[in-house]
Parts: C-alpha cells; structure tokens; sequence
C-alpha cells in the first residue's frame, strides 16, 4: 500500500485527525511491528537493540497518535486489537515501499555498468545500433554491449534460452514465445550504382532468399509486369546486395534504411512502387521487462527512444 493510501486507512478506520498524524513516527512503528511479529516487547527491544521500556513507550506514543488501543492491556499477555491487527498489515507493506525506494535511490546513485548481452543481425549491428550505443554510453560509459550476429531462429534462441537478454529481429512471421515490441517499422526499395541507366529491358534483381526477399520481390514484380524478375545474383547479406550493386551487378533490392549510409548508390525512382509493395517490421524482443539486468534495462529503454 502506498503512503497515501495507510494515511488514508489510518483517517476513515481509525478516526485520527492530520494534526494528530503528524506526530506520527516510523520508529515507534517499527518497534510495534517487531513486537507484533516476534511476539513480545522483550523480542521487539532485542531485535532492535534498545530497552523493553523503549519499545512499550513507542507502541503507547503510536497508540496515542492514532486515538486507539493496538494492544490488549492485560498482564503477562501479548496480543493486538483489530486495529493493531490492521496497523501491522498495512506497515508491513509500507516498510517494504520504503526498502524499495531506499534500493532506487541508490541504485539512480550508482554507475550502471556491465555487459549486456545482445543477438541480432548485421544489418541492425551496422545501421542500427551505433548510434544506440552511443546514446547509451553518454550516460553510461561503464555500459558494454555484447553482440552476437545471426539469423532470426538464432537471435530468438539466444534470448529464449537466455544467452541474449535483449534480441533485434525483422519479423519473419514466426517470432513466438517471447515478449516483442515494435522498433522500426519500413519498406524496400531497388537501388544501383550512381550511374546507372535504367532499362526495363535490362533488369537484373540482387536479393536475399531469406524473407523479406526474392519471394517478396517476385510477388511485387508480377503484379507491376505480370512475369517473373531476372535473378542475378541471391545473397544472404544486404550489404553484400550493396557491394555488388555499387560494382554494377544488378538492382539491389534492400530495406530503405540502409540507403541514407551510402553516397555511391541511389534508389531507382521508376521502381519505387515494386520496392514500397514490400513492408517490414523490426521488432526488439525479450523474455520479460522484469528478467532484464540494470544495464539490460538502460539499453532497451535508450534503444526504444532512440530508434522509430
């Protein structure tokens, strides 16, 4: 229960005043607690290294403040009233509220560092992440990334098994059994070497086989010229699809992201709609908010402000 919420309890049940709440004083309720759990004053004073007189002079001051008895007054006996029965719920969770806060606190205090481990794929390592990164270690500089490179059934092994707090993917269709969200969401389009000279005689197609790519491509390419595309070459790697295109191989057919990194190709206007037919998502995925490191936290919150 939060703060306000025992303040609340406190007023309606037990029918003490906020003047009377002022006085209200965590170590006499603390010693209360102690006693209620433990059994007995003599335990209470123990525990927290002060005289049993010191302990049944803070239950009385606690009592005093809230207007009510939280101890049946009887000789050689230990038990609480309805009301003490209900103080004790109700601060057992304050004291927790305040543990966690006292842990924040610190934590917000102390430098965030350590390895955070990531799976994702080259594409996302060269046009994604540096400038993630280096969001991050404004902040943080203590922060090490630790990357590993692979194909979507990879990267969602990696973080399913926990090898990989944090994977990056573009969707393939068959992200299951971990928790996703939404990073970049774009399209395809057909880029050549600077100067190229576009012929729809002469149209040769570099893609991936791995999806989004040559299936894609062909269903996009049919609708536009109702035949099948003229594969040149089929590589898993955009960037590869880039080197070759940038050596006059073909029309690459890449994700829109990766041509504002290159001064040496440009997309192809006349084929701006067959690349806007094929749409992608990228997801960055993880087995839980609440299984990810400190650091592995600052990551994925950077990373999700960084990226759209």
């Amino acid at each position: 229960m939060h703060l306000g919420n025992l303040v609340k309890f406190i007023i309606l049940n037990l029918k003490v005043s906020i003047i009377n709440y002022m006085d209200f004083n965590l170590t006499h309720l603390r010693y209360f607690v102690s006693a209620a759990k433990l059994g007995g004053l003599a335990a209470s004073a123990k525990e927290n290294h002060v005289t049993q007189s010191a302990v049944s002079q803070a239950i009385r001051k606690l009592e005093e403040a809230l207007g009510c008895d939280l101890l049946i007054h009887q000789k050689n006996r230990f038990k609480l009233t309805s009301e003490g029965e209900a103080l004790l719920l109700r601060a057992e969770g304050l004291f927790l509220q305040i543990s966690e806060l006292k842990d924040h606190i610190k934590t917000t205090k102390a430098e965030i560092g350590g390895e955070v481990p990531i799976a994702t794929a080259t594409p996302i390592a060269q046009f994604i992440l540096p400038k993630v990164i280096g969001s991050v270690k404004e902040t943080h500089s203590q922060l090490q990334p630790v990357i590993q490179i692979g194909d979507v059934p990879f990267i969602l092994n990696e973080v399913k098994t926990g090898r990989a707090e944090i994977g990056i993917v573009i969707d393939d269709g068959n992200i299951r059994g971990v928790e996703k969200k939404l990073l970049h969401e774009g399209y395809f389009c057909c880029v050549a070497e600077s100067s190229y000279r576009f012929s729809e005689k002469k149209m040769q197609f570099l893609v991936t086989r791995e999806s989004p790519g040559i299936e894609e491509l062909k269903k996009a390419y049919k609708k536009k010229y109702a035949s099948a595309p003229e594969i040149s070459v089929a590589v898993e790697s955009w960037e590869a699809i880039v080197a070759m295109a940038q050596y006059g191989l073909g029309i690459g057919f890449v994700p829109e992201l990766i041509l504002s990194h290159y001064s040496n190709i440009k997309e192809i206007s006349a084929l701006a709609d067959l690349g806007k037919k094929t749409k992608y998502k990228t997801y960055v995925i993880h087995r839980g908010e609440n299984q990810l490191s400190r650091q592995g936290k600052v990551f994925y919150q950077t990373l999700l402000s960084t990226v759209s």
